[in-house]
């Protein structure tokens, strides 16, 4: 699995660890920013989503398959600048889906529970023109900020690199998402494996899933989505708006940029 160098791991990126990354989220469908995150920020932000996780959980069970996780409050400390306008995320996604892109807010996170098993491979999205049968630029990326050693033990996301250049092979697999065992079968996977404080920027189109965590520890994830702008004017806005008036004040003039379309006026 290609990583970026050292050097990506500050920000602003210079040009050629920026051009890295776009050329490995191009080539691959994934990009990995290893421990981009300061380890204080991260051991807190865990404390605080581990805190939610546990009441949000207390009284009801996972998924079947024991991957679980909820939308946070749209506060402090879930609105954190680190999370939802990253210096090094940012550059990345004005330059791999152009400077209009928006984001919607709330955002996910993911956990994986202890015990929980393998999932289905699959896509987050299709391709948009399927029936051109080829693969356009990415419409959807999202953004993942492990707050967790990633490991092999507690069930790192396995990928297939270059999948997301695999357009979708019929109406069942675009219905669904799902990728057949005879497809995924056939190509070659890498398992995540990545430290606490990493980033992962993947192309919403690339084949993946959670596996199994065997340990006795949740291992988490928060998930962003971003979108190209396309035929979407920017005076166009959400009917429902996700901020109070004072979380939405707090917030800087480019966070109300990216995630404009969550706003009424």
């Amino acid at each position: 699995m290609q990583q970026p160098d050292a050097e990506m791991t500050t920000a602003p990126l210079t040009e050629g660890a920026l051009q890295q990354a776009l050329d490995t989220l191009h080539e691959q469908g994934f990009v990995i920013l290893p421990e981009v995150l300061p380890e204080a920020w991260v051991t807190a932000t865990r404390a605080a989503f581990n805190a939610e996780l546990q009441t949000g959980y207390r009284d009801r069970p996972t998924s079947q398959s024991g991957h679980g996780g909820f939308e946070p409050p749209l506060q402090a400390p879930f609105l954190d600048p680190q999370i939802i306008e990253n210096a090094v995320v940012l550059q990345v996604l004005e330059r791999a889906l152009g400077e209009h892109f928006f984001g919607c807010l709330p955002y996910g996170c993911n956990t994986a529970f202890p015990g929980s098993g393998v999932q289905n491979v699959h896509r987050d999205c299709g391709h948009l023109f399927p029936e051109l049968g080829q693969a356009l630029p990415p419409m959807l990326i999202v953004v993942n900020f492990l707050l967790d050693d990633f490991t092999a033990a507690n069930g790192a996301t396995e990928i297939w690199p270059g999948s997301h250049r695999q357009v979708d092979a019929d109406q069942a697999e675009i219905s669904t998402l799902k990728i057949s065992p005879s497809r995924w079968s056939e190509h070659p996977r890498v398992q995540a494996t990545t430290p606490a404080g990493s980033i992962v920027i993947r192309d919403m189109r690339t084949w993946h899933r959670g596996m199994a965590n065997t340990t006795d520890e949740s291992r988490t994830m928060l998930s962003l989505v971003y979108y190209r702008q396309y035929a979407l004017p920017d005076n166009l806005h959400a009917s429902e708006a996700s901020l109070g008036d004072v979380e939405w004040e707090r917030l800087s003039d480019r966070a109300k940029w990216i995630y404009r379309l969550r706003r009424e006026h």
